[in-house]
């Protein structure tokens, strides 16, 4: 559904931020596909989401949060509802204050990307968190999906999150997060809440060092994934003991082609955009990757990748 002309002019009212009208999701997204988002709202603190967040209750609009967009398939149609993206006031990175000047304890707005609050960590001297100088999404995206890589995730080293919804903030300690594979389960179940920061603890380490990990690791991602064509990261999730790429390459996939979605050559968990991909052809990959696996090695795949309308 499109917004009307009054409920327009209320949330024009309602932003402090910026508001932009029917934008084409695919320049939001790193595989560059999708359709119009009827409004899309870039919020400058706390105060300015819970008014979007009354709103879109009172109006009973749909709504979504978008980080970088890099685990994200919007549908070709775009999506009628509001998106909503954390402005500046969500990018802030710092010891936490709270504790004494020697702790390894830091403050975070989900709206810093992933691999900005690595290298930070780097400069600082913090190590824990070399892992996420390669995902290119946001601290407050990587909460909700317990990112990961190289053995290593989000749970690692969270102690707490700010949690945000339409009339209250809240302070969620990390034993009540209840993180598994990809998943923070309180999380799941708080689809009309949003992670606005995030507190974590590191370890000390010389920065050069944590750096050297960093370039290695950044290496070892180029060499393994298909670096400079659009797409959205790894497609599914990974099965206990084997991993999902390893499943697709084995059932013969790699290189399959529907329009201009095709599995890497690289990498099979990846669908790439090979230049005018559409939601629906990534879609039809998806289906025929999990009928396919299915019938080779008896293993449901379940998507990773979000949906977006």
């Amino acid at each position: 559904m499109s917004l009307s002309s009054s409920q327009k002019a209320v949330l024009t009212g309602v932003v402090r931020g910026k508001i932009q009208w029917d934008v084409p999701l695919s320049a939001w997204t790193t595989y560059r596909i999708g359709g119009p988002a009827d409004a899309l709202v870039t919020l400058l603190d706390v105060e300015d989401l819970q008014e979007v967040l009354k709103f879109c209750r009172l109006e009973e609009l749909r709504w979504k949060l978008l980080g970088r967009g890099s685990n994200i398939l919007a549908a070709d149609e775009g999506f009628g509802g509001i998106v909503i993206v954390l402005g500046e006031g969500f990018k802030y990175i710092g010891r936490d204050p709270e504790r004494d000047q020697g702790s390894n304890w830091v403050k975070s707005g989900a709206g810093v990307g992933l691999a900005k609050l690595s290298s930070w960590c780097a400069d600082s001297g913090l190590s824990g968190f070399e892992f996420a100088s390669g995902i290119p999404g946001t601290v407050g995206g990587g909460v909700v999906m317990n990112a990961g890589a190289w053995g290593r995730s989000m749970a690692d080293v969270i102690r707490s999150i700010e949690l945000v919804d339409h009339d209250k903030i809240e302070i969620i300690s990390e034993k009540h997060l209840n993180f598994s594979y990809r998943t923070c389960r309180v999380l799941a179940g708080r689809k009309n809440a949003v992670v606005t920061g995030v507190t974590m603890s590191f370890k000390t380490a010389a920065p050069e060092q944590i750096k050297e990990t960093i370039r290695t690791l950044k290496e070892k991602r180029k060499e393994r994934q298909p670096y400079g064509q659009p797409n959205c990261g790894s497609v599914f999730r990974n099965p206990e003991e084997i991993s999902a790429g390893q499943l697709i390459d084995e059932a013969g996939l790699k290189g399959r082609r529907i329009g201009d979605a095709a599995v890497s050559e690289k990498h099979a968990n990846f669908i790439v955009n090979c230049g005018q991909a559409s939601a629906h052809d990534v879609l039809a990959l998806i289906d025929e990757i999990k009928e396919r696996v299915m019938q080779t090695s008896g293993v449901e795949l379940i998507p990773e990748v979000q949906f977006l309308g």
